[in-house]
């Protein structure tokens, strides 16, 4: 029953949907209609469909907006400007959140806040660019070093390709079948010597980036700890904007 999307049948059943009263029934739907499409303003003739798909009677409209926007059922106020429509009350809202909001298990925001990149210089150019920024912002937060290794890594294979993709020479890094592009080691070392893409001297700590990634990714052992990500961050860092720039990412 719970993920990202809830079935209606699921939702009448978790809700007692049939035990409540037609003024609850109707902010109960309007919560999932919220919850499920985004929907923050509803019309008395939606809200009626809604509880009409529902198997419930067609209410009385007239009778439903009263019970919806006075006494002590209230749970909605009329939107700015447009009596037609209402909207939630906040504090309603928030505890429908509280009571009803377990049923939706958000599977894809990551919490994260600049703890190895700075989100605000990083992100928002491309979304899988950004959503491998967040996951390793908050693989360190949590304390997954090797996630974080190995994510960070990654992050800077997928930029040194798009430099390559970005200055029209990157069938040098693919293999000779032409199905997909060399190992990692073996980019580091053409981008090295590469006189289009004119890397600064940030390139001599390409290698430690790579091998950081590798060792946890590869080695039995070997566990990362925060020193291992902090000692290369500032590095990293300058990495990063040299290859934004080369790679064409505005």
């Amino acid at each position: 029953m719970i993920g990202e999307k809830l079935k209606l049948l699921d939702y009448i059943e978790a809700t007692e949907f049939s035990k409540k009263s037609e003024a609850e029934r109707a902010k109960l739907i309007c919560y999932y209609e919220y919850k499920e499409h985004s929907t923050t303003v509803f019309r008395m003739s939606e809200i009626a469909d809604y509880l009409v798909n529902c198997g419930c009677n067609k209410p009385n409209l007239s009778r439903l907006k009263d019970n919806l926007t006075k006494g002590k059922s209230k749970c909605f106020v009329f939107s700015k400007g447009d009596k037609s429509r209402v909207e939630f009350i906040s504090a309603v809202k928030e505890l429908l959140d509280k009571e009803y909001g377990k049923f939706w298990v958000d599977k894809e925001t990551v919490v994260s806040s600049s703890e190895v990149i700075d989100e605000s210089k990083f992100c928002g150019k491309r979304d899988f660019l950004t959503r491998l920024i967040k996951q390793i912002n908050a693989s360190y937060n949590q304390n997954c070093y090797d996630a974080c290794a190995v994510l960070m890594r990654r992050l800077f294979e997928v930029l040194l390709v798009l430099s390559f993709q970005h200055n029209q020479i990157d069938h040098l890094i693919k293999e000779p079948s032409g199905n997909g592009y060399l190992m990692l080691d073996r980019i580091v070392g053409i981008a090295q010597n590469d006189q289009t893409l004119k890397l600064s001297r940030i390139k001599t700590k390409f290698d430690t980036f790579r091998q950081v990634g590798n060792f946890s990714a590869h080695s039995i052992t070997y566990i990362a700890g925060a020193k291992d990500i902090d000692d290369i961050k500032i590095d990293y860092r300058v990495m990063l904007e040299e290859l934004y720039n080369k790679a064409g990412i505005i």
